[in-house]
């Protein structure tokens, strides 16, 4: 079911008004009234990831609202459409093939999960509709970079796991990992900087066991990773597995080794330990990687953004800090659409967004877009999470300022 937000209006006579539009520009830019600018948005709303897309579609929506009850852009609202791609290639497939040829969306700002995010990117080059991943690292989507599709808010896992390698090597001082993830899109990417760093630092890859997303029994797994004995266990798992991990880590008092989780491991501290039963025995070496300026959504720093999301989405009150990863390209859009001028084509925005470098006062390091990069957040930082506090310990690291990027071919 498609949700229609429409800021500052009432619609009347729908079809009328959009031709008159047209002919009132001179043009037929698609999605693109003298009124509004027609944005397609989605992300997992139901189901086991809906963590994932709740508060960053929320956040997205927020930041759209406020621009709204502020005149808009050029004196155009921006007019979003909102759909559930349930974290799956069909269903993200089904919800951006309606909005270009159906709702004839001028751009797309979706995606919370790498496999239905990189399914679209075919489709979107195709149509030539600028698609911005939401919050899906989505590294098969940015390398190598195609025209239309942009990601990654919250960092590929490019940058994800140098920074949890470095930190392992530079701050725990790791001659050996354990690995343990799925065999996904993600997982895929994952084990790709992993493996490069561990070649270039000459770290030993001890074990490499696959947690599947659905996972319901971790055993196995957990006893291989841990029996190779590794430095430093690191978890590519999303939210639910890490929990599996955990748990399985601490039921049989196999607390000895630090385990440092990618950025999709925690989506919220609260939630996490909640998922452990509020057991925080196992946390006692618990590390993981996140893009943002603070480590809580009550920090000076990101709690403006949080009474934002809670000002226009009463119903969160106490948003995961995983939503704020869905600011980042909202702001960009509209940062390159004010750029684009008030006569608006496809090609003015494109043109705009490739010179994109944003300071968002939401990451740790800046939004960039340029003609060959589409991965637009290359940094990441540190923290331990001991079930109580969170405590930054390293970074930022930036990926491709820790090894060459030409080691991946792109």
């Amino acid at each position: 079911m498609t949700i229609r937000i429409v800021i500052g209006r009432v619609l009347k006579g729908v079809a009328v008004s959009m031709g008159l539009a047209a002919s009132a520009l001179g043009q037929t830019t698609t999605g693109v009234t003298d009124d509004e600018i027609v944005i397609g948005m989605f992300a997992p709303l139901s189901g086991p990831l809906a963590a994932y897309g709740t508060d960053p579609i929320n956040a997205a929506r927020a930041y759209f609202d406020d621009i709204n009850t502020k005149g808009g852009i050029h004196g155009r609202t921006l007019h979003y459409l909102v759909e559930d791609d349930k974290c799956t290639p069909a269903a993200a497939n089904t919800v951006v093939r309606k909005f270009i040829t159906v709702e004839k969306v001028f751009l797309l700002l979706g995606g919370s999960c790498s496999g239905s995010t990189v399914s679209i990117q075919e489709l979107v080059n195709q149509e030539k509709v600028p698609h911005f991943m939401l919050n899906a690292s989505g590294d098969a989507g940015v390398y190598p970079p195609t025209t239309y599709q942009f990601g990654s808010a919250p960092g590929t896992q490019r940058a994800t796991l140098a920074a949890v390698m470095m930190y392992a090597i530079e701050g725990l001082g790791a001659k050996s990992v354990g690995v343990l993830g799925p065999n996904d899109a993600m997982g895929t990417s994952a084990l790709e900087m992993i493996t490069a760093m561990a070649e270039k630092y000459d770290i030993k890859v001890v074990a490499n066991e696959i947690v599947p997303n659905n996972a319901t029994d971790v055993t196995v797994p957990v006893l291989n990773v841990h029996s190779a004995n590794p430095d430093v266990i690191i978890l590519t798992t999303y939210a639910p597995p890490t929990t599996l991990v955990m748990k399985k880590l601490t039921e049989f008092g196999l607390l000895d080794k630090p385990v440092i989780s990618a950025i999709q491991g925690v989506s919220n501290t609260e939630a996490f330990v909640a998922s452990l039963d509020g057991n925080t025995a196992g946390l006692g070496k618990f590390y993981y990687a996140h893009p943002l300026v603070a480590e809580s959504m009550d920090d000076p720093a990101l709690k403006p953004w949080k009474d934002l999301m809670v000002k226009y989405y009463p119903d969160r009150p106490e948003p995961g800090i995983v939503g704020a990863y869905g600011f980042p390209h909202a702001m960009a859009i509209v940062d390159a659409l004010e750029r684009a001028g008030p006569d608006l084509t496809r090609e003015a925005f494109m043109k705009a967004i490739d010179q994109t470098n944003l300071e968002t006062g939401v990451m740790a390091t800046p939004t960039i877009f340029a003609p060959g990069r589409r991965d637009s957040n290359r940094g990441q930082i540190i923290v331990k999470f001991d079930g109580s506090t969170v405590t930054r310990v390293g970074g930022p690291y930036t990926w491709d300022a820790l090894i060459d990027p030409a080691v991946f071919g792109d």
